[in-house]
C-alpha cells in the first residue's frame, strides 16, 4: 500500500545537531533517532490506509489502484491501539486512522532533525553537494523560524538557500569541488 518506513527514514537514522552534523553519544556513536520498536510502532498508524475506491462499497483488499487520488482510510482495518511513535510521543488509543496520521505527520515535521535534512537535501541538490555545517545550519534555522515565527515556510528556506553566502560566492565558485553545472 504504502512504503511506511519512508517517513521515518526521512529523519534520519540518527540524531543531528542543528547544522547536520550528527549527535553523539559519551563513547562517540551517533546516538539512533529511533529503533525497530519505533518502527513497528510507526506502522500501525498506517493500517487500513489504502489506495482511493469510488465503490459504492469499496474492498481494501480487491480494489483496483487509483494513483491519482489521495488514499483512503478504511476504519475497520485501522489499528487503534496506543501507539508509541518517534520522539517518545504517545498517540491515544480509539484515535481514527486520520488523526493518528495527522498527529503522526505533525511530529514529524516538529522533529529536530527536520529542519537540517530538508536544508541539507534542498541545498545538495540544487547548490553544491558538500555543503558546509554553517550553510545547513543558517538554512534549517530558516526553516524552524522564518523570521515571523513560521516554521516551514518552503518559501523563506528556498530564497535563504539561494541568497546565502555560499551559494553566490565567487571564490567558493571557482572551486572544482562545489556547485552545480
Amino acid at each position: 500500500n504504502c512504503d511506511r518506513n519512508t517517513f521515518i527514514h526521512r529523519l534520519g537514522i540518527d540524531q543531528l545537531h542543528p547544522d547536520g552534523t550528527l549527535k553523539l553519544d559519551p563513547s562517540g556513536a551517533p546516538i539512533p533517532t529511533y529503533d525497530q520498536r519505533v518502527i513497528a510502532e510507526m506502522a500501525k498508524v498506517f493500517t487500513g490506509l489504502s489506495y482511493s475506491s469510488t465503490a459504492t462499497n469499496p474492498n481494501f483488499r480487491a480494489g483496483t489502484a487509483n494513483y491519482l487520488r489521495p488514499m483512503q482510510m478504511y476504519p475497520a482495518l485501522h489499528e487503534v491501539s496506543s501507539k508509541s511513535i518517534v520522539g517518545g510521543r504517545v498517540l491515544p488509543a480509539n484515535q481514527s486512522g486520520e488523526q493518528d496520521l495527522k498527529d503522526t505527520l505533525d511530529t514529524l515535521f516538529q522533529h529536530p532533525n527536520t529542519g537540517p535534512l530538508i536544508a541539507r537535501q534542498l541545498i545538495q541538490r540544487l547548490v553544491t553537494s558538500n555543503p558546509s555545517p554553517g550553510y545547513i545550519y543558517r538554512v534549517a534555522q530558516r526553516f524552524d523560524n522564518n523570521g515571523s515565527g513560521v516554521r516551514g515556510d518552503l518559501g523563506a528556506v528556498v530564497r535563504e538557500f539561494l541568497l546565502d553566502y555560499e551559494a553566490r560566492s565567487p571564490s567558493l565558485g571557482e572551486s572544482a569541488s562545489f556547485g552545480k553545472l
